[in-house]
């Protein structure tokens, strides 16, 4: 982990890059609700940035693990969404700092719902329509995209 300080001046000054994990259960989408900057009390996918010297498919393992309590190994197989730009006015280490992430989601369909524990991250974890997360605006505007992204997908697969 980097001191708090490096990761301020890293924040400020650079973008970090991410994955969110997208589950998908009978045209739910798996969300918790954030307990920490940026985004705190709103409902956002489980996600994380990409630690140094991590590789990309050990930081979805580690997001899974930790966030959710579940083994990645365990789900059908993950697939990327692409790559999506973040950009938020504040930032987990100061109010007054903006934060970028270059955020590689992935989704899932799963066959059952998992098991999941909650973490220090999430004030809840919750289940919602697709339709509904796309079509409201009480949800954020990034989660509506994915939303949207994923109802396009699922028309494709029919």
């Amino acid at each position: 982990m980097l001191e708090p300080d490096i990761f301020k001046s890293i924040v400020k000054n650079a973008p970090l890059v991410s994955i969110d994990l997208c589950l998908i259960h009978d045209g739910k989408i798996l969300l918790g609700k954030r307990a920490n900057e940026p985004l705190r009390g709103k409902w956002f996918t489980p996600g994380g940035r990409i630690l140094k010297n991590e590789p990309w498919q050990e930081c979805m393992r580690r997001v899974a693990r930790s966030e959710l309590g579940i083994e990645i190994d365990d789900l059908p197989s993950l697939i990327l969404m692409g790559v999506w730009d973040h950009f938020y006015e504040n930032s987990v280490m100061d109010e007054n700092i903006s934060t970028h992430y270059v955020n590689l989601p992935h989704y899932c369909i799963l066959e059952e719902r998992p098991s999941l524990s909650i973490d220090q991250q999430h004030n809840d974890l919750s289940w919602f329509d697709l339709g509904e997360v796309a079509g409201k605006n009480n949800f954020h505007e990034y989660m509506q995209s994915y939303a949207s992204w994923l109802i396009k997908v699922d028309k494709k697969n029919d």
